[in-house]
C-alpha cells in the first residue's frame, strides 16, 4: 500500500483516535476512558512528534508517535505505532520503522528503542523482522498484569 508519512496536525485529532479504534492496544489502554489517548497525541501535534500515514485519498491509515529523546533522556523511543484495521499487513508498519530509523540515523544516535506490550505478538514479530532485540521484560508497566518488551536496535556506533 503506498502512503505518504508526514507529521501530523491538530486539526485532524479526531481521525486520529480513530485510527486507533479496533486495537488490541485501544480495548486494552484506552477503553472506557480515551482521554489518556487524546492527551498523549494532542501533545504530541503540539510536538511535533505524531506521524501519519496518509492514503492517496487523504485518509489517516496509520499512525506513529516518537520521542526523539525518550529512552534515558539519550535514545529514540518510539511511544506508540497503529494502523487501521483495514489497513494492516499492507507495509503501513515497515515504512513507520523505515522512518523512524532514517531520522535516528540522521540524528546520529546510537540505539533505538520500542516497548511492545506481551497481548500484541504480532507487532512484537514486525520488529524483531526489523531487527530489534529483546533486551528487557518490564512486567505492569502501563497496566497490573500486562508484561512490556523492551525492544532495541543498534544504529550506530560508539
Amino acid at each position: 500500500m503506498q502512503v505518504t508519512i508526514k507529521k501530523g496536525v491538530p486539526e485532524r485529532l479526531e481521525d486520529y483516535v480513530d485510527v486507533m479504534r479496533d486495537s488490541a492496544l485501544w480495548d486494552h489502554y484506552y477503553v472506557p476512558d480515551e482521554s489518556l489517548l487524546r492527551d498523549t497525541l494532542a501533545e504530541g501535534l503540539r510536538d511535533g512528534t505524531v506521524f501519519i500515514a496518509e492514503t492517496s485519498s487523504g485518509e489517516a491509515a496509520g499512525l506513529m508517535i516518537c520521542e526523539w529523546k525518550g529512552m534515558f533522556g539519550l535514545w529514540p523511543y518510539l511511544a506508540l505505532l497503529g494502523v487501521k484495521k483495514n489497513y494492516r499487513g499492507m507495509g503501513i508498519g515497515h515504512q513507520f520503522l523505515d522512518t523512524f530509523e532514517a531520522i535516528g540515523r540522521a540524528m546520529g544516535v546510537r540505539n533505538l528503542f520500542i516497548c511492545v506490550s506481551g497481548f500484541n505478538p504480532r507487532a512484537k514479530a514486525l520488529y524483531m523482522s526489523k531487527g530489534y532485540k529483546k533486551v528487557a521484560l518490564i512486567s505492569d508497566l502501563y497496566k497490573d498484569g500486562v508484561n512490556e518488551n523492551v525492544l532495541m536496535k543498534k544504529i550506530g556506533s560508539s
